[in-house]
């Protein structure tokens, strides 16, 4: 007699009823794909509506996309199946699943006899690539808990689908493949999910085993001490995160765990999705990452009873792993930390521009905690600190060294800047880079990422130009080959100085070291809630030096300012003023800019795009400063947010000359730039450290 994983049949109708009261607008949209997968067998794939035939074809593939036919063959499209089932036992619903899983057993037999660098390969095509194997057996592990019981999957048809998931345990311990890569996660979790769900099958005991030390092995080859995955991605990080949370969750089922060290890792990770979270709510989408993406922190919300990490929008996707008691004391939970508006980081009723903040937040942050607006759409009801005002007063400064990330500003601002490594297939480009956010809006983004397809967008949203860097002669930090392949040599990130307590960062970056260059940035915070970045690019030679600001402000001005006492040192300085958040019709945010070069330094705004959501694009302005130079050359920046129409002088940023007061840059008697500030009579000085 089993003891079941997740809920054992008779309780199937009990789940499906909670489910539909907690959830209803997902259980209707389930039913709707059911009743669209028992009337017929079409896809939906990218926007398109895909017949696959009175009988599946499971190697029909008439996009072109070999994603496709991977992720067909992952049959995450039984989940839908299985509530309708849940919530109405009607025979249907389980027949057609079961039709498509016995079709398939039927039609794609085991590879058995590859040799082990074909059967491990990541990239190789068809239905048993190990990350479908993986992921197809944890899909069926839920199908089996829908729909155990019933007429369609009784008898015979038991019988067949058990063996057929032994013999993909079988072939996942048999083809253990490298365990460099989250690939290996989903194997593994797929061989787990067996192992945990038929304790009494002979073999069970030795594949938990298997699994559980090869996803040890998979944590500390993968993720980073600071608890970073390696690929340093955000979107892929999360994934990883969500991968092990699950393995976790299962064990904790059957009494078992994982080591300390997996388990402090594992919070670590937690903690850097939770950091590397924008004012506005989503993920900062660095490298193969999207701007639309709230942080699923649900799964470590549950397993480490956390109720203020929960996302309200996606909650549902954790009912049939944990149950409905689970979710019901989280939410209860989440309710009693959050009974009033701020905490929810709804409007308050300060005065000043903190409450100014807090009233303009109301536009962002709906009145249930939704997240509104062009960023926040489809990811509603996120509550907790995440989004509202003290989340990222608490959260900043932070600091993951090992990764590369750092994390600088207040309860208003957020700057996220990136001192990572390239990260490998998944990276951009990027060295140097970053986000910045104010009054919770995105101002300076990243690009984010279109499409993996190979073509000319794949590559300018992976490239150097797309991203708020320095961009020299034109060329990529680190050469593009194709869409997830980059050459050689590969930029490095050296950490030069961090000091959490005066929030100031600099780091430098070897990709142009080949053309003889060398890029130094540092930013500072300033208590006034002005940033100052100053960029050294130290070489010699004839070079185009581009420094580049992504932008959803969408007017701008531009006004050469200074006079005799500037071209007399050789420097340049710009004024600008960027209003028209993109999409923000009802805040008005504006953004006071000073950029300072070289006397030959000409300042332009051009069109720019990222891409919030796949295969879709949206409209940046990119702020250029432009400099060709065969001694090198420099560029300072001071930026400072304006919100609503509070006092200029307060808010924004006085460009007079040094002498009266203000702003100044130029380069020191060695040839370094030094940007000034006179200000109340006191001067102060910012150098980059050596």
């Amino acid at each position: 007699m089993e003891s079941y994983l997740y809920y054992a049949p008779k309780q199937r109708s009990e789940w499906g009823n909670r489910f539909r009261e907690l959830f209803p607008e997902k259980t209707e949209e389930a039913m709707r794909e059911a009743d669209d997968r028992v009337k017929d067998n079409v896809i939906s794939w990218k926007g398109m509506s895909i017949d696959m035939g009175d009988s599946i074809d499971w190697l029909h593939n008439p996009t072109g996309d070999k994603e496709f036919t991977w992720g067909i063959n992952r049959f995450k499209h039984l989940r839908s199946l299985g509530i309708a089932y849940a919530c109405t036992g009607d025979e249907t619903y389980a027949s057609k699943a079961w039709e498509h899983v016995s079709g398939w057993i039927a039609t794609q037999p085991c590879p058995w006899g590859l040799p082990p660098e074909e059967a491990t390969y990541f990239q190789r095509p068809g239905p048993w690539r190990l990350l479908e194997t993986g992921l197809r057996l944890r899909q069926w592990i839920y199908a089996y808990h829908f729909f155990r019981g019933s007429d369609s999957w009784s008898g015979n048809a038991e019988k067949l689908f058990l063996e057929s998931v032994k013999e993909h345990a079988r072939f996942l311990t048999t083809y253990p493949a490298s365990i460099e890569i989250n690939h290996s996660i989903m194997h593994m979790i797929g061989l787990l999910s067996v192992g945990l769900s038929f304790p009494s099958w002979e073999e069970s005991e030795a594949w938990t085993a298997f699994a559980v030390g090869r996803l040890e092995e998979c944590l500390r080859e993968q993720v980073l001490p600071d608890g970073v995955h390696a690929e340093l991605t955000p979107h892929y990080h999360m994934v990883s995160l969500e991968l092990f949370v699950d393995c976790a969750v299962m064990l904790r089922k059957r009494g078992l765990t994982f080591s300390e060290e997996y388990e402090r890792v594992l919070a670590g990770m937690a903690d850097f999705s939770r950091r590397m979270t924008r004012q506005d709510g989503n993920m900062a989408p660095f490298a193969d990452s999207y701007a639309n993406q709230p942080p699923d922190l649900n799964a470590a919300a549950l397993y480490y009873d956390r109720p203020e990490w929960l996302l309200r929008a996606q909650l549902h996707e954790q009912f049939w792993t944990v149950g409905p008691e689970a979710i019901e004391r989280l939410l209860a939970r989440a309710e009693e930390a959050a009974p009033g508006g701020d905490k929810r980081g709804r409007p308050g009723g300060e005065a000043g521009p903190e409450g100014e903040f807090r009233r303009r937040m109301g536009a962002v942050v709906g009145p249930g905690g939704e997240l509104q607006g062009r960023a926040g759409e489809g990811a509603s009801s996120a509550v907790g600190p995440r989004v509202g005002l003290g989340a990222e007063s608490a959260d900043l400064p932070f600091a993951f060294p090992s990764a590369g990330y750092y994390g600088l500003g207040n309860g208003e601002q957020q700057l996220i800047f990136d001192a990572a490594a390239l990260g490998g297939p998944h990276g951009h480009a990027d060295a140097l880079s970053f986000e910045w956010c104010a009054f919770g809006e995105a101002l300076m983004v990243d690009p984010g990422t279109y499409t993996y397809v190979e073509n000319p967008w794949r590559r300018h949203f992976k490239s150097t130009a797309a991203h708020n860097t320095v961009l020299v002669d034109g060329q990529d930090q680190t050469p593009y080959l194709r869409t997830q392949r980059w050459g050689t040599p590969e930029a490095s990130v050296r950490l030069i100085h961090w000091e959490a307590e005066r929030q100031s960062i600099c780091a430098e970056h070897d990709g142009y070291a080949g053309r003889g260059v060398t890029h130094r940035r540092a930013v500072w915070f300033l208590d006034s809630g002005e940033w100052i970045i100053i960029d050294r690019l130290s070489g010699t030679g004839e070079h185009v030096y581009q420094h580049r600001l992504h932008s959803r402000l969408q007017q701008w001005s531009i006004e050469k300012t200074g006079g005799a006492g500037e071209r007399e040192s050789g420097s340049a300085s710009f004024s600008l003023r960027g209003s028209c958040l993109v999409g923000r019709a009802d805040i008005d945010l504006a953004c006071d800019l000073l950029l300072f070069g070289p006397a030959s330094m000409e300042v332009d705004v051009e069109d720019g795009w990222e891409s919030i959501r796949p295969l879709e694009l949206e409209p940046l302005k990119v702020v250029q400063a432009l400099l060709t130079s065969d001694h090198g050359g420099w560029f300072a920046t001071v930026m400072k947010p304006r919100l609503g129409d509070a006092d200029g002088k307060s808010l924004g940023i006085d460009a007079r000359s040094n002498s009266e007061g203000g702003w100044s840059a130029e380069l020191d008697e060695e040839g370094r730039p030094v940007v000034t500030l006179m200000r109340n009579g006191r001067l102060s000085s910012f150098r980059l450290p050596e």
